[in-house]
């Protein structure tokens, strides 16, 4: 689909889909109560208007699962009657596996299909969506998409496979599955992970080297038996030997979230969010078409360093109090290591923060104890329905803490403190009487709150709202021991105006911490802050002398060996794999199995 059309509008339909994949990212939306499962259609027509008025030739709709939607057929012969030259659905194939539905679709101007498939056999790829009988109506839909080749109508054909724990050693025998059903274009992506699918993707998601060896393996494949390979979420660079079976071709890609108001949400000329460089990105021939590696796939050895090279850029003499954020990704050793370094760096006081969507889980809080952090601080961040990160809009992290709490009461903490981190709100209030934290009354804790004028960029703020916070903290049933206002390096307005007004409103009943550093990696960055809640957001990171913000360093994946791809090595993967793949066209070219007796098949 990609080697003919270089402006793609993708349209995400909504969320509702009739298969539950393990790693899917949309897992967290469907569970959330209330939360919209299909976008209205007239916003999907507008959109559409939208892509034409700007250039694009092709619009691709995507779900959730976009066949079950109603207005399907509608949308597609809208697109169609409107004017895209091209209409391509992303899709599990189960209704598409209905000869019927499949031509009705045809016939309502669908010209492009790309289907699920994530396991060779049908116990893997069922396994993997959670409904049995899905791999056999996939297969179907391949199939009818197949039997188009040749006629006046055809429907283009390529196949989207997520790598995960149940197949990552058996991409070959996809590779060579799917080409004996007539599949020429493979698209292939490492599971990632967001906050809506940490807890069962960090599961089956799959490390690097194990990915980078089963691609290179089905690519060979492809290679040998004429199907083409495409990468999703990977640097062509990690299989510079195996360039000629790649499809490199490049195409500009606008995209719609499910939740977007108005122009598309992301782009994929490089500026996605999440992906991190390379050191042979900078003289790369695709570095204006690659994103690079996406963060949830960096080497723990990469997180790790990039961790220690911020403590030993931050003075333990002027930053005593050190709090760790960011640390979402980093694995129960990792986490270790880096505590470890900041206790041998100096810091007495080490506070590693998390709100819930920590992949260590509860090895971590055992890991950070072992180390020698001084406390635990649970984040919390209540719904705010002006955000555009979709939990947060709409359901918060509250479940997630609460988990996490359940981790933290049943490891022996031998020491370690543990806090709360909230705004001073009626949601915080929610959150602390909430029966998920009913643990709070049993262990001892402190509450800790963010200057609201920092949270609200204005020092003009309710004075009355801290009183009144605290008063409902007071006839609350789960009671701190103390409560404290975080400031970290005041400012000179906050120390004359701010402060003041606060210790005076709140009568004595509130201490103030402005000692804290919150350590400023690249995860202080949206751009790299997929999966983190664990940022305190407390207003700001700033220096005790200059008054300046500490300098946040790029986030490199620098343990991964990687040479930058040329023009010349472009030209000849081009060359040798000129005819291959033939953009799903055609049928199986003849073939025989190494080691079997079978004669060469369709």
């Amino acid at each position: 689909m990609a080697a003919t059309h270089y402006r793609t509008l993708v349209i995400e339909t909504g969320v509702l889909c009739n298969n539950r994949c393990t790693f899917c990212y949309q897992q967290g939306y469907r569970s959330m109560p209330g939360y919209p499962r299909l976008v209205p259609g007239e916003d999907v027509r507008a959109r559409m208007l939208w892509g034409l008025q700007n250039g694009y030739d092709e619009v691709s709709l995507t779900g959730g699962e976009p066949t079950i939607r109603p207005d399907f057929l509608e949308l597609v012969r809208y697109a169609r009657e409107i004017g895209y030259r091209r209409v391509a659905i992303t899709t599990n194939g189960w209704r598409l596996a209905h000869p019927d539905f499949f031509l009705e679709a045809r016939d309502a101007g669908l010209t492009s299909l790309g289907v699920s498939i994530h396991g060779p056999t049908p116990e893997i790829h069922d396994e993997a969506t959670g409904h049995k009988g899905s791999f056999h109506r996939a297969s179907q839909a391949i199939r009818n998409a197949v039997a188009t080749h040749g006629s006046s109508r055809p429907v283009r054909l390529n196949t989207f496979t997520v790598i995960h724990r149940g197949n990552a050693d058996r991409l070959a025998e996809i590779g060579r599955l799917l080409s004996s059903l007539g599949v020429r274009l493979m698209v292939f992506q490492p599971g990632i992970l967001s906050k809506s699918n940490f807890v069962e993707a960090s599961h089956t998601q799959v490390n690097l080297a194990e990915v980078i060896d089963g691609l290179r393996r089905v690519i060979l494949e492809g290679v040998e038996h004429g199907f083409r390979v495409k990468l999703f979420n990977l640097p062509p660079c990690l299989f510079r030997d195996v360039l000629n079976g790649l499809d490199l071709d490049a195409y500009e890609r606008a995209t719609f979230r499910e939740n977007d108001d108005s122009r598309p949400g992301s782009r994929s000329r490089g500026d996605d969010t999440g992906y991190m460089r390379l050191p042979a990105c900078e003289a790369c021939a695709l570095l204006n078409s690659c994103p690079g590696l996406h963060v949830t796939l960096a080497p723990q050895e990469d997180l790790a360093s990039h961790f220690e090279v911020e403590i030993d850029a931050i003075s333990a003499w002027q930053h005593p109090q050190l709090w760790l954020a960011g640390t979402d990704l980093l694995k129960a050793s990792s986490l270790f290591r880096v505590v470890r370094k900041a206790r041998l760096a100096g810091f007495p006081d080490v506070r590693v923060t998390t709100g819930g969507s920590s992949i260590s889980g509860r090895a971590g809080i055992v890991a950070a104890r072992q180390a020698g952090a001084s406390e635990i601080v649970l984040v919390h961040h209540a719904v705010d329905p002006h955000s555009g990160d979709r939990i947060l809009c709409h359901a918060g992290n509250d479940a997630y803490l609460a988990k996490t709490l359940d981790d933290i009461a049943s490891v022996p903490r031998d020491g370690m403190g543990l806090s709360v981190l909230v705004s001073a709100s009626q949601a915080a209030i929610d959150l602390l009487e909430s029966p998920g934290m009913r643990l709070l009354s049993t262990i001892p804790f402190n509450l800790y709150l963010r200057a609201p004028w920092r949270v609200q960029d204005s020092l003009l703020y309710n004075p009355g709202m801290l009183s009144r916070f605290l008063l409902a903290l007071v006839d609350g049933t789960v009671r701190p021991q103390q409560t404290v206002l975080q400031v970290p390096w005041p400012r000179p307005l906050e120390a004359a105006i701010a402060l003041p007004l606060a210790a005076a409103v709140t009568a004595g009943w509130l201490r103030f911490d402005m000692t804290g550093t919150v350590m400023p990696t690249a995860f202080a960055d949206r751009h790299y802050s997929v999966l983190n809640w664990s940022l305190p957001h407390l207003g700001g990171l700033v220096c005790a002398e200059k008054g300046e913000l500490l300098q946040v360093r790029e986030l490199q994946a620098r343990s991964v060996r990687a040479q930058p791809i040329t023009r010349e090595a472009l030209i000849l993967a081009r060359s040798q794999g000129a005819g291959a793949g033939n953009q799903g066209f055609g049928p199986p070219p003849p073939r025989h199995d190494p080691g079997t007796s079978q004669a060469p098949r369709p």
